[in-house]
C-alpha cells in the first residue's frame, strides 16, 4: 500500500514589500537606490523584483530618497534616520500593521525571483498529513542565508519575510532599549534561516564593490 506524501500549499495571507533606501550611502559617494542596474535604478529593480509577490502594494523606506516625480511607488519617510536599517524595518513593520512585510536592501542587485519566493513561502506553507491535521508554521521570520557560511555571519538580515503581528514588538522594544543590530535586535524572534549562493545576497556598498558585480553580470 503506497504512503500518501505530505501536500504543500500556500495560505492566504496579506504580504507588502518594502525596498530599504535610507542609508547614507558614504561609501559609494552616491545615492545607491538611484544608481542605474541593467537598464533602471536600484530602487526599482528591487520594487519590481518585490511586486509579484506583495498583492498588498511595494513601498519605500526611507528617510532620505527624493523619487522622482514619475516615481511608481509610494515612500515612507523614516522618522527616526541616522540609526542604521533597523529603523527602516520598524518603519516598514508599522506601516504593514499585520500579515508579511517582505523586506529587501536596495543595495543587494543579485537577488532573485526565486529566493524571494521561498522567503514568502517559509512563512505562508502548511503541510498536511494524511490524517488531514493542518498546521501553519510559527516563524516570526525567514531570513536568505549563505549555503557555504553556516556561521552567523552568513545570514543576510536585511533580506527577509517578517510576520509583523509577532515581530513587531520584539524589535520596536529592543530599539527603545538602545540596539541597533538587527540580528541582536531579532535574537527573540522564532528564525527560519533559507540557504542561498552567497554571491546572492552581497551588498554593493563601494564603487569596487559595484565594479565587480557589473563584470561578472556583463
Amino acid at each position: 500500500m503506497s504512503s500518501q506524501q505530505p501536500s504543500h500549499r500556500f495560505s492566504i495571507t496579506e504580504v507588502r514589500g518594502y525596498v530599504l533606501a535610507g542609508g547614507q550611502s558614504r561609501r559609494m559617494g552616491t545615492d545607491k537606490a538611484l544608481i542605474p542596474v541593467n537598464g533602471e535604478t536600484a530602487v526599482e529593480r528591487q520594487c519590481r523584483l518585490l511586486e509579484p509577490l506583495c498583492p498588498q502594494g511595494v513601498f519605500v523606506a526611507g528617510a532620505r530618497f527624493a523619487p522622482a516625480p514619475d516615481f511608481t511607488w509610494h515612500v515612507i519617510q523614516d522618522p527616526t534616520p541616522d540609526f542604521g536599517p533597523i529603523t527602516g524595518i520598524l518603519s516598514a513593520l508599522r506601516h504593514a500593521q499585520r500579515g508579511i512585510a517582505l523586506i529587501v536592501a536596495v543595495d543587494l542587485w543579485s537577488l532573485t525571483p526565486g529566493t524571494m519566493a521561498a522567503l514568502v513561502q517559509a512563512m505562508t506553507i502548511q503541510s498536511g498529513s494524511d490524517q488531514g491535521d493542518v498546521e501553519e508554521n510559527e516563524f516570526d521570520l525567514s531570513y536568505t542565508h549563505s549555503a557555504t557560511d553556516p556561521t552567523s555571519m552568513g545570514a543576510q538580515p536585511l533580506c527577509a519575510a517578517w510576520r509583523v503581528e509577532t515581530s513587531l514588538p520584539i524589535i520596536a522594544k529592543q530599539f527603545d532599549l538602545g540596539e541597533r543590530s538587527v540580528m541582536r535586535a531579532w535574537s527573540d524572534l522564532h528564525r527560519h534561516p533559507v540557504s542561498v549562493p552567497e554571491s546572492h545576497i552581497v551588498n554593493i556598498n563601494t564603487p569596487p564593490d559595484m565594479e565587480n558585480f557589473r563584470q561578472v553580470k556583463g
